[in-house]
Order: structure tokens, then sequence, then C-alpha cells
């Protein structure tokens, strides 16, 4: 298929309805940084990181390296002397975008968490209409592909971000 037929068909009956599921999308992931903002307990920081926090200080120590004028990562986990090297330097880079832009590393990261997100339910809309009909079939498939993930998400309800020693797989 041409590809401008392909946006033709894409556009023709479902313009702004992607682009409205792709708001609730970003909302609802949005809302337990919000809860935790706002709800932090007095006298403590909610530090924007949900999940995986030893990973997550790890991006935030690369990104602090670009915010340092690096554009390349130095692993500081290690006593052995190396190169700089193109390892991690998506953080690397969003350290950069935050000393150029005076944002802080964790506007930046929550920026480009959104900005992903926005891509990710756009392009997933442009994938399943490529290969479905339009109508029902289309928004089932679609709608599953972002909301239908696993109940992994339920733990934390409980306090347990862990099953088994690890994050659940479908998180």
């Amino acid at each position: 298929m041409k590809f401008h037929l392909f946006v033709q068909r894409l556009t023709r009956n479902g313009r702004f309805l992607p682009l409205l599921i792709t708001l609730i999308f970003i909302g609802v992931l949005f809302l337990p940084y919000y809860l935790g903002y706002t709800f932090v307990p007095s006298g403590q920081a909610f530090t924007g990181i949900l999940m995986n926090p030893e990973d997550s200080q790890t991006y935030f120590a690369k990104m602090l390296q670009g915010y340092d004028g690096q554009w390349l990562y130095t692993i500081p986990f290690t006593a052995e002397p190396h190169e700089p090297a193109l390892v991690g330097v998506f953080y690397v880079w969003l350290g950069q975008v935050a000393r150029l832009t005076g944002l802080s590393l964790t506007a930046v990261w929550h920026l480009s968490r959104i900005i992903a997100q926005i891509i990710l339910s756009l392009t997933t809309y442009w994938f399943v209409a490529a290969f479905t009909k339009e109508g029902s079939e289309r928004w089932t498939a679609y709608l599953l592909a972002l909301f239908g993930s696993g109940l992994g998400w339920v733990l934390f309800l409980w306090g347990q971000p862990y099953w088994l020693d690890a994050f659940p797989v479908d998180f």
C-alpha cells in the first residue's frame, strides 16, 4: 500500500480519536506520579520514581554526567581506568538537554517519558491500523495494546513491588 493511501485511510474516519486516546493514556500514566507528589509524608521527598529505584538512580547518574558537560558515559562503578564510551548515551544526552534548557534532571526525565508515551501511543495506532479493518476490530486491538497489560501493578496497592523476588513480567 502506498504511504499516502495509508495516511488517507488512517485519517478518514479517526483523525482525532487516536489523539484523544493518547491524552487519556498519558493521563492514566501520569496519575501515580501525581499521587506520589501529592501524598508524600511530611519530612520526606518523592523522587519521581515509582519502581526499580536501583536502576533508575543509575539513569540519573548518567544524566548528571551529561549535565556536567560530558557527551559520553564513564562508568563510575569500577576501579578500572577506561575511556568514556557510547553506553547509556540516551540518558547522558538527556542530561545535556537539562543543562542547555536549565530544566532539572527530574523535569527532563518526565518530559522524555511523556514524549515517549505520545510516540508509543500514536505508532501503536498506526501499526494496528495497518493490519486491521476500520471499526471495532481496530479499536479493540489498539485499546488492548495500550491498556491491556497484566495485573502486576496491583501488587503496588499492597506495598509489594516484587513478586517472587522480581518485578512482574507483565508490569
